[in-house]
């Protein structure tokens, strides 16, 4: 293969994913990827691309998957052959679980060159497995025509799929001989024949539509929002919330918490307990939006739920491991509110009423909160504005399902859970900051998952992002202390507290971050009003057991005021 040719073929690939409108491109630094990192760091400097490079495979993963779960566009992540490609695996079931299209385009030994003993050469061939939508094996380069056609058309496909729906993650494998020097000419002005899908989605027929409203019309209706997975999914759902005057169930993670809004109901853990009986505030339909929730508790209170579960599911994927769902509605949200605005009749005023006094009575415990984990997110919630938040799995994301309150403050907040894993986390939120488009940037994490990712954190120093991360340092897994293992004394601390006595300040300093050290609500809040210039880590210092015992006295707390408004509604049902 000549030099010339090998270029041509290369820049066919790139051009044709320029021709998808892919601009977000991470690169793994590698031998065998020369060609392609070399001719896209090349044409990146024509104004086509926005190139990042990160020297740790995994946390490029996560780093790409980071800016795709906020752009809701396409990024690439480009490898040399070998191990690296291992490396994005977690990256990848985390994109196909959340219906993320990150595109991998790994670059592997020749066929000659596998099998036979060669240097970083492993079988790469469906490496993904069940965990891309598509696999693509990409020739060897050739610059003959119908090569170069070919080459084209399947690279474009490719991308085209996994930004299908069910969105996900896709593969292609590029072999590649040496030499792997191509020429760096002036870039010409790709023309691509481009391949396009023009959106087309399902609606509800007629008569769909007449038996859906009629399940709920003037019935007492709870939305349940779960996640979004894509821009603006649950638009729609508070106008239809207020037209049949339903409560939400408003996830976190749905985006529905970035506006103040008595709809939103954020106790749900203290209310789907089995602890509290709901009385007249119990639904008759439960109409579920968005991925699984964040809280168990309600997937739980769901498989003993004897109303109705209507699931709203584009995917088509009925992925309710609840087992609760007796109706899939295969449109998305958007056409279904569209849909559904004008026709339904509104459930009776004092089912809404209640909701809203539970809501406005949980609003108002949580404000006073003093405890130190539980009040970071609380912090939060009253003090960011416009800001683009990550959240750690564990018990950040459970803290801010539980306690982050609903503002005016246009927040979005984002986390990892398809696969719920500890693992890239640090990662993720600095590829969130590199496309947030605002400088308020913040990400949520323990020690531990602060500790599993600190490779992580040379992205922000190499890109200069600007990132606030606050570390609640408790010196081990917290949330294990809330689990049956916490029984086992004798083993609990080497097996599942598993303290690192991580120096947060030193680690700090190996990175050039601007350290903080709350000690107190005060401390973080002041910190906070700061505006942030680079990379700067806060450190909450917190104790494991006292954090326990915190939680529970604060679950004890909740469940009396719940009580204590529904107890005031029965006694006053006649008013």
């Amino acid at each position: 293969m000549t030099n010339e040719g090998l270029t041509t073929y290369v820049q066919t690939i790139i051009d044709a994913i320029a021709a998808q409108g892919v601009k977000q491109i991470v690169i793994s630094p590698g031998s065998r990827s020369t060609p392609v990192a070399l001719l896209l760091m090349h044409n990146a400097g024509h104004d086509q691309f926005s190139l990042y490079v990160d020297v740790d495979e995994r946390s490029a993963g996560f780093f790409a998957l980071g800016m795709t779960k906020t752009t809701h566009e396409p990024t690439l992540l480009i490898c040399t052959s070998g191990t690296a490609a291992a490396n994005y695996y977690p990256a990848v079931i985390e994109a196909q679980l959340t219906h993320q299209p990150l595109i991998v385009l790994t670059t592997d030994r020749p066929a000659e060159l596998t099998n036979i003993g060669a240097p970083q050469a492993i079988d790469q061939d469906q490496l993904y497995g069940n965990h891309v939508k598509t696999f693509v094996q990409l020739p060897l380069p050739a610059a003959d025509d119908t090569t170069l056609r070919y080459v084209s058309f399947n690279v474009q496909r490719t991308i085209m799929a996994a930004q299908a729906t069910a969105r996900g993650p896709v593969h292609l494998n590029l072999p590649l001989r040496k030499p792997l020097m191509p020429d760096l000419a002036p870039v010409n002005e790709p023309h691509p024949k481009t391949l396009t899908a023009p959106v087309t989605q399902a609606v509800l027929t007629a008569a769909a539509l007449s038996q859906l409203t009629s399940r709920l019309s003037g019935k007492r209706v709870l939305i349940l929002a779960g996640p979004a997975e894509s821009k603006d999914e649950l638009a729609g759902v508070l106008a239809l919330a207020h037209k049949g005057r339903w409560p939400i169930l408003a996830d976190p993670l749905s985006q529905l918490r970035q506006t103040d809004d008595d709809l939103l109901i954020t106790g749900s853990d203290i209310l789907f307990d089995g602890a509290i009986t709901l009385g007249d505030a119990q639904p008759d339909v439960v109409l579920r939006f968005g991925a699984t929730p964040v809280s168990a508790t309600v997937i739980q209170w769901l498989q003993t739920f004897t109303g109705q579960v209507i699931l709203v599911d584009p995917n088509q994927a009925l992925a309710d491991h609840s087992l609760s769902t007796q109706i899939q509605l295969t449109v998305t949200p958007a056409i279904l509110c569209q849909a559904l605005l004008p026709q339904v009749l509104p459930a009776p005023a004092r089912y809404c009423q209640i909701w809203q006094a539970l809501e406005a009575a949980y609003r108002q415990s949580v404000r006073a909160i003093q405890a130190t984990e539980a009040r970071i997110p609380v912090i939060m919630s009253n003090k960011l504005q416009d800001s683009a938040i990550f959240v750690s799995n564990s018990m950040p994301i459970r803290d801010v399902d539980h306690f982050y309150l609903p503002n005016n403050g246009h927040n979005r907040i984002y986390c990892n859970r398809g696969a719920n894993g500890i693992d890239g986390v640090v990662s993720s939120a600095l590829g969130m900051a590199a496309v947030s488009g605002t400088p308020n940037n913040y990400l949520l994490i323990g020690d531990l998952a602060f500790f599993h990712d600190m490779n992580g954190l040379m992205m922000a120093k190499r890109h200069a992002l600007k990132v606030t991360i606050i570390v609640v340092n408790n010196n081990g897994g917290g949330i294990f202390s809330f689990l049956p293992q916490a029984a086992a004394k004798d083993y609990f601390e080497p097996l599942f507290g598993t303290p690192q006595d991580l120096d947060v300040a030193t680690v700090s300093k190996l990175y050039g971050a601007q350290y903080e050290r709350a000690t107190t609500a005060e401390d973080l809040q002041s910190y906070l009003n700061e505006t942030p210039t680079g990379l700067r880590i806060i450190e909450v210092p917190s104790d494991r057991e006292e954090n326990t015992q915190q939680h529970r006295q604060l679950s004890d707390a909740l469940h009396k005021v719940m009580e204590d408004v529904l107890e005031n509604y029965n006694t006053n049902k006649s008013n």
